[in-house]
């Protein structure tokens, strides 16, 4: 079984017994050795504090199981303010907000948009900037994410 599929399992119950999302998980070589990093995050924003406990957790699974035979590297994280925008859970979590995104083709002459995310459906998202709103199909999404001012 592939190490992502089995760590998604080990944490499982955990992850929804602390009302913690799994935004992704990365397991891959780096040049100190394998890595094991995990984003996570919550409908508040998780914690110093949580994003620890959920590591001793998996760490202690991890060398039960036995599952990773080679010297590796467990990271526990948030993914931060400017996580991409990647699914409809992601972008529901922002509607109503300014986000900027990239597209792969222009949309009315503009590859680089900003505005409030107005709403979206399975196959777009409609951004709005003023009287000006433009339906920007998923699939011309190169990168969208929250707008944060500094």
């Amino acid at each position: 079984m592939e190490i992502v599929e089995r760590v998604k399992e080990i944490i499982a119950d955990y992850l929804n017994e602390n009302a913690i999302e799994l935004v992704d998980i990365i397991y891959r070589r780096e040049s100190s050795g394998m890595a094991l990093r995990l984003l996570v995050d919550k409908s508040e924003g998780i914690r110093l504090s949580e994003c620890e406990a959920l590591n001793n957790f998996l760490s202690a699974r991890l060398d039960e199981d036995l599952l990773l035979d080679e010297r590796y590297i467990l990271e526990i994280s948030s993914p931060g303010l400017d996580r991409p925008l990647k699914n409809d859970r992601d972008f529901g979590r922002v509607l109503g907000k300014e986000i900027e995104m990239d597209t792969y083709s222009p949309i009315d002459g503009k590859r680089h948009l900003v505005g409030t995310l107005l709403g979206m459906d399975g196959e777009s998202v409609v951004i709005g900037s003023g009287d000006i709103s433009a339906v920007v199909p998923k699939a011309m999404i190169a990168m969208a994410r929250l707008k944060i001012e500094i």
